[in-house]
């Protein structure tokens, strides 16, 4: 969920993110500022992610799932494959699947129009998308991130596609308060805006990641997050790839029938 360099001051560009300028008293605002100048400066154990490309799961046909969108999608956070949403997928789905990896850690929107539409193969079989909280993250308006979120959807039609919830941002302790409330009502706004692109598409099925199971509070799934205390960690992930495994057995083509026995030609 790391956003890219921005070009104008740090804490004054968080703040205009949040739209919380107008809203807070000086006081509050100074702390603002001062808490996202301590979270970018914090330690940064994931720099990039894991490999994920491959085939997982039994000899077979495999079915082919591509994941774009950002460092969610491509799992950043998870210390060892097996522990990355992909192939957690993977795996839960018992048949082979070619796991194809477009995703980057920092992208938004924007940047899956751009630099990730154009490498998808059309014979993908189905499509996981997780992709906002960067765009969260910007100055960028809802209003934008929901335009090209539709272009994105419009553009991998008809292809099964799953698109992730944005996530649950005031877990992520790396924020302190009252920053990371902040962001959270940010990310819970332009979810709103995700969920209601989404149901337009018919193609389209979303799953929802920013839930705690049920009877875990917020305050105890941060035993999910990993060493970043940013991003999941392989308990997070898990939890995410279970719901999201359930829909994609769903929309996946069934498995391809063994061949029987053959069957003699009749006389003449």
């Amino acid at each position: 969920m790391a956003s890219t360099t921005p070009s104008t001051p740090r804490g004054s560009r968080v703040l205009r993110t949040l739209g919380a300028v107008p809203a807070l008293g000086g006081g509050c605002v100074a702390m603002c500022m001062w808490e996202a100048r301590r979270a970018r400066r914090g330690p940064r154990p994931y720099e990039h992610a894991l490999v994920a490309d491959g085939v997982v799961g039994p000899p077979g046909e495999p079915v082919r799932v591509t994941w774009m969108g950002d460092s969610l999608a491509a799992g950043l956070g998870a210390d060892h494959l097996d522990d990355t949403p992909a192939h957690a997928v993977a795996r839960m789905l018992d048949r082979p699947v070619e796991v194809r990896m477009l995703a980057v850690p920092g992208a938004r929107a924007a940047d899956v129009l751009e630099r990730q539409l154009p490498r998808l193969s059309r014979d993908s079989d189905l499509v996981v998308l997780c992709v906002g909280a960067n765009d969260v993250a910007s100055a960028d308006p809802r209003a934008t991130y929901a335009a090209r979120l539709d272009q994105i959807l419009a553009a991998l039609a008809p292809i099964p596609t799953i698109v992730l919830s944005l996530p649950d941002m005031a877990t992520a302790d790396r924020m302190a308060e009252p920053l990371r409330s902040l962001a959270g009502a940010r990310c819970r706004w332009f979810e709103a805006g995700r969920a209601r692109v989404a149901a337009a598409h018919p193609h389209v099925r979303s799953v929802d990641v920013a839930s705690p199971p049920a009877g875990l509070t917020r305050r105890a799934a941060r035993a999910h997050l990993s060493a970043d205390r940013f991003h999941p960690g392989a308990e997070g992930y898990r939890v995410w790839a279970e719901r999201i495994a359930t829909i994609a057995g769903e929309l996946l083509p069934g498995p391809s029938p063994a061949p029987g026995p053959a069957v003699p030609l009749s006389a003449a």
